[in-house]
């Protein structure tokens, strides 16, 4: 009988994906790490949307009551929220509890789907309560101080947009943090293209006025992405929201391609 075989007693129960997805589920329920960035997420969201409902009934000449208003704080939401997803793999790689789930499936490729699984519900779920957690703020507010609500079309839109667009940053994240294996290190690397690389183009582009810099700021993950938030980020992208927002779904496909290759071929 070999080691593994030693190791892997016959019980009867095969690890098919709907039981690796529910031991996934388990692991990041049962880390801090999990509750107290999904409940910074919700209270910047919170935070913000109050602070902006409070700004429009401050000052009477603001030139919008729109509702979506109340998610001017999903840039913020988004670097907490991508933490989330980074962590979900790294932690793992942290504490070495990688080779316990890939001792019960060493299917690598299915791991890295259960996971991904795991983030896409998590972010799904995070992402909506943060959003009507600011919107839930904001209303009262606005409706304390006798200022109208505009809800147009193009508001549920970019609500509806919010939402997956933190969603699918969490995926990002996570395709990072499949590739760098460091908490740290994913998290740099996530912040850097999301955030930094942005206002490095912007700055360059400005300064040199090359309009393939612009073009090129206009395509980054998150300029693009952010257009279906009804916000954009520096008011430059010009991709229309949903061209945006596939446009930051393309990148979050290479980056989860390149994670699931590097896991499924490295050991270490």
């Amino acid at each position: 009988m070999s080691a593994t075989a030693a190791m892997r007693p016959e019980t009867g129960l095969r690890p098919t994906f709907p039981r690796l997805v529910r031991a996934e589920w388990i692991k990041p329920r049962s880390l801090r790490s999990t509750l107290w960035t999904s409940i910074a997420t919700i209270l910047i969201m919170t935070a913000f949307g109050a602070l902006f409902a409070w700004a429009m009934t401050t000052f009477p000449e603001s030139p919008s009551r729109d509702i979506s208003s109340a998610i001017v704080g999903y840039p913020i939401a988004q670097l907490t929220i991508a933490v989330l997803g980074a962590l979900i793999i790294t932690g793992e790689f942290t504490t070495g509890a990688y080779r316990s789930t890939l001792a019960a499936e060493p299917r690598r490729l299915r791991v890295v789907g259960a996971k991904g699984l795991i983030v896409l519900l998590t972010g799904l779920v995070v992402g909506t309560l943060a959003v009507a957690a600011a919107i839930g703020a904001a209303v009262p507010i606005m409706l304390g101080a006798g200022a109208g609500i505009d809800v147009p079309a193009e508001a549920l839109e970019a609500i509806i947009g919010t939402v997956l667009y933190l969603t699918v940053s969490a995926l990002f994240a996570y395709g990072i943090g499949l590739s760098v294996r460091n908490s740290a290190g994913a998290i740099t690397a996530t912040v850097g293209v999301l955030f930094v690389l942005p206002v490095i183009v912007q700055i360059a582009a400005a300064m040199t006025n090359a309009d393939w810099l612009w073009k090129t700021y206009e395509y980054l993950p998150s300029t693009a992405g952010s257009a279906i938030t009804g916000f954009g980020m520096g008011g430059a992208s010009s991709l229309e929201p949903w061209a945006g927002f596939a446009v930051f779904c393309g990148y979050t496909v290479v980056a989860l391609l390149i994670g699931a290759f590097s896991f499924a071929r490295r050991d270490d």
